[in-house]
């Protein structure tokens, strides 16, 4: 864990969370008074479970987590079901609509989230493939054990590992964020290359170095960065008022997008993800041997209104992508929660492409 008094790292961290316009005021509740408000409520019980028991209960579950095994939570009309798997050791959460039966299709979220920020995709796309969107380690309902080994590399094997244990051969990818360095990696394990079929890689600096402003990683992985993380107004303020602010987003989904990542054991565990990289380590990266992975056809799939990733920053990246073409989204960072019917309109176009 890093001790970081870098002035220019702060003003990073002010500059992205600063507001950029006044908060709705049906943003505001009472809560906002107290001055953190991560939960521990224990299992829900009564609630609905699945009768297709497709995955062994484990033998326990982690650290925060709340949903029973097998819970039912419906999507507007769409069921979506909750799971805690075993693989290797390390207990996962992940959500899946959709029939088994269909292509899979497996959603890695970024930083701060969880498998929550595509359930758009996940109601909207189970019409036709099998969505599984994961919490990744250290977030949402997934294992937290600060002992875990967080380098994206490591995340990437025991994700491969997860879906290996639940029977997922050859499946279509889509990472955001940092899901997408997750994804990366997840190229370079063995024989996973070829177990994908095609990558939707969204949200993530490719061959170029990232833009203006950069996301302040050094502080995340600071001493103090779990206290923040536990703030009421983290992350509802980048979601509802920053540069990186959702347009109109609902409260509802506002509140859901608070609470996912207010688990307890998320504050200290998710920041660990940022003690072994950087910027320019994963730049470095891409272009020494996970390009060399993508030779499934990928969708470089962007917000054209991310503050800090510029379009021309993915002018030449074809170039390093034999199968690789750029979209962009008229939306913001988070353009799955802000455009979510442009996005899945990409998404459905690209994933339903014959592969030759």
């Amino acid at each position: 864990m890093t001790k970081i008094n870098n002035p220019k790292e702060l003003l990073k961290l002010i500059k992205m969370l600063s507001p950029q316009a006044l908060p709705r005021l049906e943003y505001i509740s009472q809560e906002d008074l107290s001055l953190t408000n991560v939960h521990d409520n224990g299992i829900h019980e009564n609630v609905a479970i699945t009768s297709d028991m497709r995955y062994p209960h484990p033998e326990s579950l982690p650290q925060g987590a709340e949903n029973a095994h097998g819970e039912i939570e419906m999507i507007g009309e769409v069921e979506a079901t909750h799971w805690y798997v075993d693989a290797d050791g390390i207990t996962w959460h992940f959500v899946t609509t959709g029939n088994p039966e269909n292509e899979p299709f497996v959603m890695v979220h970024g930083f701060p989230e969880s498998w929550y920020t595509f359930h758009n995709q996940m109601r909207d796309l189970s019409d036709q493939f099998y969505c599984i969107a994961v919490d990744t380690l250290g977030n949402g309902q997934s294992d937290k054990r600060l002992e875990l080994d967080y380098r994206y590399s490591a995340i990437a094997a025991s994700l491969g590992s997860l879906l290996d244990t639940i029977g997922v051969d050859r499946f279509n990818l889509g990472g955001h964020d940092r899901g997408s360095v997750i994804s990366d990696h997840l190229l370079n394990v063995e024989g996973m290359e070829q177990r994908v079929m095609r990558y939707v890689r969204m949200q993530q600096s490719a061959n170029e170095p990232h833009g203006d402003p950069k996301p302040p990683h050094k502080l995340f992985s600071a001493s103090w960065f779990p206290n923040l993380m536990k703030w009421t107004g983290f992350p509802r303020l980048a979601y509802a008022a920053s540069m990186y602010r959702v347009k109109d987003i609902s409260p509802e989904v506002l509140r859901r997008l608070d609470y996912e990542i207010k688990y307890k054991g998320i504050a200290e565990a998710s920041p660990r993800q940022f003690d072994h990289t950087s910027l320019e380590q994963e730049l470095e990266d891409r272009h020494n041997f996970l390009f060399a992975k993508m030779s499934m056809p990928v969708l470089f799939l962007q917000g054209k209104n991310d503050p800090g990733q510029h379009p021309e920053e993915y002018e030449n990246t074809p170039d390093f992508v034999a199968n690789g073409r750029v979209q962009f989204i008229d939306g913001n960072h988070f353009f799955q929660l802000g455009a979510p019917e442009a996005a899945t309109q990409a998404m459905r176009e690209f994933l339903s492409k014959p592969l030759s």
